[in-house]
């Protein structure tokens, strides 16, 4: 006896697809078919059928869950349609139901990748066997799916909870760092901006793809470019006046402290995760962001291509954010004379290739100073 209840429970939910060219097997075929299953599409020929499978997917965005299909039918038979069919999505369930019963051919459907073959006529405890069985593995494939496609999502709705807190938190310490620094905050904003203007301009020449991982997370870490400032007493930071040559001795020293800060919170990371994290592009910056093309720049004297990448291009972006911003001990220049002053330190204080980059968009770093401002 045949469990019509059993078979339904993992049938009802499926769409298929049926092709058979003789009516009268196709129409008692499909009563049957219609009471399995949630739909079911017929077709006459295997043209019809396959242009039946594409503009199924084109409408739902997915595939039929089962394909039925006759093998001697005219303008193209079973054999080439499960071949375009496979083509088109080899993971495809097909079950042949043909009284074509050829050895050779019955070889190379299996070789194709069918899942079952009935025999016609059609045997009906054979057929519901056959339909329960793959119907059941086509049941427990979808589910497996919704269930890995809720677990995506998940992740993903984590991961952007975490990226988010991550960005708030760092973007607090930048905020922190500068009001520290008698700013208002927007500094390390308008430092971003302006390094991402760099970075996607670099990108653009292909001899910078190796550093397209690194170029993502630079505008990012550049918040955190001062942090080594906290270290700096708040008198100096915020004196009115020239600073001794010990003074400044002890400005400069905030590159280096801020540089280890973040190079210590990378290795706790690669310690866990066995991998560097923004932290390492974080450090570079800190650590190299006042070093000058020429090598006379502090904290390590580097020169040129020594110099981090991410550290020369942050350079640039806050010496010109520098320049243009009022300070308790200077006056704030023009964008004009920012660019004059930023073009004649080409080759000498910054790397050229980023200062052409800065001269050719400077009307972009303009529009930011004046929106962040």
């Amino acid at each position: 006896m045949i469990d019509y209840k059993n078979i339904l429970k993992f049938t009802s939910d499926l769409n298929v697809l049926y092709a058979e060219d003789d009516d009268v097997i196709r129409e008692e075929t499909i009563e049957i078919l219609e009471d399995l299953f949630k739909s079911v599409e017929t077709a006459q020929n295997g043209q019809i059928a396959l242009d039946k499978y594409k503009e199924y997917y084109i409408k739902n965005d997915k595939y039929y869950d089962l394909v039925l299909a006759d093998i001697n039918m005219p303008i193209m038979d079973g054999e080439k349609l499960i071949k375009l069919i496979k083509g088109i999505n080899n993971e495809q369930k097909i079950i042949v139901i043909s009284a074509y019963n050829e050895s050779s051919r019955l070889i190379r459907l299996i070789q194709s990748g069918i899942t079952n073959f009935v025999m016609k006529p059609i045997e009906s405890k054979q057929f519901f066997d056959i339909i329960y069985s793959v119907s059941k593995d086509v049941y427990a494939h979808k589910k497996l799916l919704q269930t890995n496609e809720n677990l995506s999502n998940r992740v993903e709705s984590l991961y952007k909870e975490i990226r988010a807190t991550q960005r708030l938190s760092v973007e607090t310490i930048g905020n922190m760092i500068e009001s520290y620094d008698d700013d208002t905050g927007k500094h390390v904003q308008r430092i971003e901006a302006y390094s991402q203007i760099i970075v996607d301009k670099l990108l653009e020449d292909k001899k910078y793809d190796s550093y397209k991982e690194e170029f993502e997370i630079v505008p990012f870490a550049s918040l955190l470019h001062d942090i080594g400032k906290l270290k700096v007493p708040e008198k100096i930071l915020k004196k009115p006046a020239k600073l001794t040559d010990e003074e400044f001795e002890t400005i400069k020293h905030h590159t280096q402290i801020g540089g280890e800060i973040l190079l210590k919170a990378n290795g706790n990371f690669k310690k866990e995760f066995t991998k560097d994290s923004f932290f390492k592009v974080a450090s570079d910056i800190a650590y190299y962001h006042h070093e000058k093309y020429n090598g006379k720049g502090y904290p390590k004297g580097l020169s040129g291509k020594d110099i981090p990448i991410s550290a020369r291009i942050v350079a640039i972006a806050d010496v010109y954010d520098a320049l243009r911003s009022k300070r308790c001990y200077k006056d704030e220049f023009t964008h004009e004379e920012s660019v004059d002053i930023i073009k004649k330190e080409s080759g000498s204080s910054f790397d050229p290739t980023i200062v052409e980059i800065f001269l050719n968009n400077n009307e972009k770093f303009n529009e930011i100073f004046e929106t962040l401002t």
